[in-house]
């Protein structure tokens, strides 16, 4: 198993999950980091004390979201209009999971203001049948980058989670935790990359 450095200290051993290093990525469309893995480890060992629980969770065992500094992060998100140019495909995250219609909009990607990345215990991982790519204590799973803080995760990820679908992580979220999400999605979509990108 690799996952790049240890960070050394009182903060523990961070390594990047597979499904995290193949999505998260220039050239993809979804948020990413324009520097090496390992700086990006490094950045999260930084700010580890200012983390807080992930979604939907109440404490620092399981999930977490580690603010930080936004720099260097590029947004997946496009603000859409009546005017914006959608696209709907049906496709699957990893192909043990259901598949579902997504939305994405060609256009320009939204500065990326506030940056996170959610890492998951080594434990957590294993939940649902999931599976550690690394021997770390933690693995990056996302990396957050939007226009605003606290950006709701995608209600089918929710959904996802809170049951327990393939790929999901059990996990509870409150009507209002929904509610905000779908609002906030409602009037955004990940880029539609083009051959240009």
């Amino acid at each position: 198993m690799v996952g790049g450095p240890i960070v050394s200290g009182d903060i523990p051993s961070i390594g990047w999950s597979d499904f995290a290093r193949g999505r998260y990525v220039p050239g993809a469309s979804h948020s990413h980091f324009l520097g090496s893995e390992d700086e990006l480890i490094a950045l999260v060992g930084a700010h580890w004390a200012d983390r807080s629980p992930g979604a939907g969770r109440d404490s620092l065992d399981e999930v977490v979201l580690v603010p930080v500094p936004p720099e260097r992060f590029v947004s997946a998100t496009v603000k859409v209009d009546e005017d914006t140019p959608l696209t709907a495909t049906f496709t699957r995250r990893q192909p043990h999971e259901h598949g579902y219609v997504e939305i994405r909009a060609t256009g320009e990607r939204e500065p990326a203001r506030h940056a996170a990345v959610v890492l998951y215990a080594a434990a957590t991982l294993l939940e649902n049948g999931g599976a550690r790519s690394t021997d770390r204590d933690w693995e990056i799973v996302c990396v957050i980058a939007s226009p605003v803080p606290d950006e709701p995760m995608d209600p089918l990820t929710m959904a996802r989670n809170m049951l327990s679908k393939p790929g999901g992580t059990p996990c509870d979220y409150t009507a209002e935790q929904f509610a905000e999400a779908v609002w906030y999605w409602s009037g955004r979509a990940r880029i539609h990359l083009t051959d240009l990108d």
